[in-house]
């Protein structure tokens, strides 16, 4: 049996009760009035906007990991697959700006800059 949340709309009083699906709603504890309205529970549901945010974020971090390693055919792949599964205008942005460009000839050249040599 859940425990439910409710108001009085009368007198403001703020009640649990434990009580069977199906069941009337309670009178106020306080004034005993029978107009009362059940109250949405932190723990009785959940933001699917905020799990889409969350995901969204996870899905850019991985990508732009993909981009600091130098691996963009890794970044365009794996953004490929994730604008199925999360349709949100950042990765779909993401995605085409990666699918748009060229890959640089000869790959990443990294060179040394200066040198140090210590004194004997």
């Amino acid at each position: 049996m859940p425990i439910y949340e409710f108001r009085c709309e009368v007198c403001g009083e703020i009640f649990e009760k434990l009580m069977k699906m199906g069941e009337d709603f309670p009178p106020c504890p306080k004034c005993g009035e029978a107009r009362v309205m059940k109250l949405p529970s932190i723990f009785g549901f959940q933001d699917a906007a905020d799990y889409r945010s969350e995901r969204e974020r996870a899905i850019l971090k991985r990508a732009r990991d993909y981009l600091v390693d130098g691996k963009v055919k890794d970044a365009q792949r794996f953004l490929s697959l994730a604008k199925e599964y999360v349709k949100t205008d950042a990765v779909k942005k993401l995605h085409d700006t990666l699918s748009e460009r060229k890959p640089v000839k000869g790959g990443y050249i990294s060179r040394t800059e200066v040198v140090i040599k210590k004194k004997k």
